[in-house]
């Protein structure tokens, strides 16, 4: 063993002190050392893990603990630093060649702990690759194995160093990218998991160790401790509050009854029997919790005792024997109460999904508890037998095995009076500090499952809703193609009819009762102060949000039933546009025709009859992240109408562009009118509106106040502008009022 600490320690420094070199003197040669270093390292990996392999513990032949390890536990120990190893070093190899910070800190946070584990316990690592005999002599395999895990912990801990100053502008606020990442994570290591393992901790296969030795019985009831939760929850989802609330008040009062039976109050009397299991408490607080919607009290049984229960389920402290006795059943009642309870609660809306400062409060209430606890426990032991949450006797560690029991032998006792008082500091601190990563560990894996059932269930809502549609849709059609318009004879207009919107909840009506008729050849203008309701009616025209009441047809096509036949009648220009800035704008303009299935003859000529206009001839071919925002402006125009679109939407359009483009764009909205399609703009400039518009609306508060010609103003002797005025009222002036070629105050033209 010395021999391959050696070894370990000699592949560390190799890698430590190039690392060193290269960051002191040419830090510009770091990602080129971190490739060689990979490199070598992946060598080392090749020819342990393709030359060696993992046979030993694939092929021991006895359910029986295998030869060289101490107990269960360490098999499983073996598997896991054999499985975890696969996982740290394909991060070591790859990461320098697609380098990210994300992918950065990944591998440092694996490989660290995986490497520093299998160093500190590198017997055990041999031991599961190649059994006792590679333990106790220096072979080629074991070499190997030193130079890997040496390499690996400082590769890992150089791309930390790397790295660290990335660390802090990554967290983020709020569970989602925790869970994201942590689903990720996952992934990744069931990726790697070996094809044993799963025969070697739980099956029956050669090698198999049954880790948490599950006899039928034990899985009959996990089993139904997974299934029943699930049954409970598609039972109840759609019933109302109360009806939810007393299904679960009566099951937990039940339950409580069930732990009653066997806890009479004469048992109380004394101080070893009172109830202060974690699993115990729970039966008390559940009940408490729901007749008395008491949050915090609910949020520490959320994150403590589900995960008591849990493990309790998984390690039965009753002996084995008749499935339906007393003790079995009552064991399993009280667990099953404790373990689902909670979620349950979550999963139907009685309580909200917690967040941090709830995870927070729990784990300094379970601190509170895990020190009284202890006190209690101390106290107790002088006047009868107690262990209350297994933290006095061995229970727990027996199971983890021979070093976790070691951890006990560090003791510290006082004695006041009579009274002895006896502590385990190392091992409590430990039980304490896993307990509340665990928790933590199971908060991340609670969100991830509401997160699949909430998409599930809003899955299921939007294919009902679609069918619901479809269905309506071929009742109005009366037997026509869905792709032909619901209203024939509208086929070149825009039609707003008692258009209402409202956003979520809120009393407010963004749009309140909006009727609009919009003919073809027109050039129709939409004017309104900031907040009016202009970019709403919009957005709910081309379909980027929903309509709360009322109908929007687009060439006859009714917005909210055929939403895919109205869309490829429209062209967008949004007033802030997004665009794929890698692309060139004629990648990106043939992007947008491949999905309106534009032909290539046609997409070709309109697009270098647009080049033209737009005088855009030697920028076509250059990527969009290299244009000024006149540019991207003029990219989104052409992309909108590269379809020919019969209704061309503009959304603030000009906002900063030169006079030139000003008037490219005029040009080419006059063109597109002229040929008989429909031309849709909002603006703050009403000189431009004045000069190009045959018709404008005026909206105000989410109302159209008036729908006017523009000839007709002008034939009263008033300008649009004065109209404009008198018809929201002075106070609210926010258009931009200038002229073409002048410059606002913030450079807008």
């Amino acid at each position: 063993m010395p021999v391959y600490y050696i070894v370990m320690a000699a592949g560390a420094a190799a890698v430590g002190g190039s690392a060193a070199a290269v960051r002191i003197l040419k830090k510009e040669k770091v990602g080129l050392l971190l490739k060689i270093v990979a490199l070598v390292f992946l060598a080392a990996f090749f020819a342990r893990f393709f030359f060696f392999g993992d046979e030993y513990i694939m092929n021991s032949s006895a359910l029986s603990v295998p030869e060289g390890f101490a107990n269960k536990t360490s098999v499983a120990a073996g598997v896991f630093q054999l499985w975890f190893s696969v996982t740290a070093a394909m991060l070591v190899v790859l990461s320098p060649f697609y380098r990210a910070d994300w992918l950065d800190r990944l591998t440092a946070s694996v490989g660290m702990p995986v490497y520093i584990l299998n160093a500190v316990f590198f017997k055990n690592f041999l031991t599961a690759t190649g059994g006792a005999a590679l333990a106790e002599s220096v072979g080629a395999r074991g070499i190997f194995m030193a130079l890997e895990t040496g390499m690996g912990l400082a590769a890992s801990v150089f791309v930390f160093c790397v790295s660290f100053p990335t660390w802090k502008k990554s967290f983020r606020p709020g569970a989602r990218p925790y869970l994201l990442a942590a689903a990720g994570i996952a992934a990744m290591f069931v990726c790697s998991m070996p094809d044993y393992a799963l025969s070697v901790l739980l099956g029956d296969g050669p090698g198999s160790v049954r880790i948490l030795d599950l006899t039928f019985e034990h899985r009959l009831f996990l089993y139904m401790a997974a299934l029943i939760p699930v049954a409970a929850y598609f039972a109840l989802k759609n019933a109302d509050r109360r009806t939810k609330e007393f299904v679960l008040v009566y099951y937990s009062l039940q339950a409580l009854l069930v732990f009653t039976r066997n806890h009479r109050f004469q048992d109380f009397q004394s101080i070893t029997g009172l109830p202060l299991h974690l699993c115990n408490t729970a039966l008390y607080i559940m009940p408490l919790c729901l007749l008395c919607r008491w949050k915090k009290l609910f949020y520490f049984t959320y994150f403590i005792n589900v995960q008591g229960a849990f493990f309790a389920m998984l390690m039965p402290n009753y002996s084995e024997g008749l499935i339906f006795t007393t003790r079995v059943i009552s064991f399993w009642s009280n667990h099953f109460a404790a373990f689902y309870m909670p979620l349950l609660c979550v999963a139907l809306g009685l309580f909200v999904r917690p967040g941090k400062r709830e995870f927070r409060y729990s784990m300094v209430a379970f601190a509170v508890y895990f020190v009284v606890i202890l006190a209690v426990n101390a106290w107790f032991s002088n006047y009868g037998e107690v262990d209350y949450f297994f933290l006095n006797s061995d229970f727990i560690a027996e199971k983890l095995g021979t070093w976790a029991e070691h951890l006990r032998n560090v003791v510290f006792s006082f004695q006041i009076g009579s009274l002895q008082f006896v502590f385990y500091p190392l091992y409590q601190f430990l039980y304490f500090l896993v307990y509340v990563l665990l928790s933590l560990a199971m908060w991340f894996i609670y969100e991830l499952g509401f997160d699949t059932v909430a998409s599930w269930a809003d899955l299921h809502a939007r294919k009902k809703k679609v069918r619901a549609d479809l269905l309506a849709l071929q009742v109005s059609l009366a037997g026509r193609s869905s792709e032909e318009p619901m209203n024939p004879e509208n086929s070149d207009k825009l039609i707003l009819k008692k258009f209402t919107k409202r956003y979520g909840n809120s009393d407010v009506y963004a749009v309140k009762d909006a009727d609009l008729e919009v003919r073809g050849g027109e050039i129709f203008g939409f004017l309104g102060p900031n907040g009016a309701g202009k970019s709403t009616i919009i957005k709910s025209i081309v379909g980027i949000q929903t309509i709360t009441d009322g109908a929007i047809e687009v060439c006859g096509y009714d917005v909210k039933t055929q939403p895919v036949q109205a869309k490829r009648m429209i062209g967008f220009v949004p007033d802030h546009y997004a665009l794929y800035e890698k692309l060139t704008a004629r990648e990106y303009i043939n992007y947008i025709a491949d999905l309106y299935d534009v032909p290539a003859a046609d997409r070709k000529e309109r697009l270098d009859r647009y080049v033209k206009l737009f005088e855009f001839e030697s920028a076509i071919d250059n990527q969009i992240k290299t244009y000024s925002h006149g540019m991207k402006q003029k990219v989104t125009i052409m992309a909108a109408l590269i379809h020919n679109p019969k209704v061309w939407i503009l959304d603030e359009p000009l906002t900063g562009l030169d006079p030139n483009s000003i008037f490219q764009v005029k040009e080419c909205m006059k063109q597109h009118a002229k040929e008989g399609n429909i031309v849709f703009f909002s603006s703050h400039i009403i000189d431009v509106v004045e000069r190009i518009c045959d018709r404008i609306a005026i909206i105000r508060k989410g109302q159209i106040q008036c729908v006017r010609s523009v000839e007709e103003i002008e034939s009263e002797g008033t300008g649009l502008e004065k109209f404009y005025l008198d018809t929201i009222g002075g106070s609210e002036v926010q258009p931009v009022f200038y002229r073409e070629g002048e410059k606002s105050a913030e450079g807008r033209t």
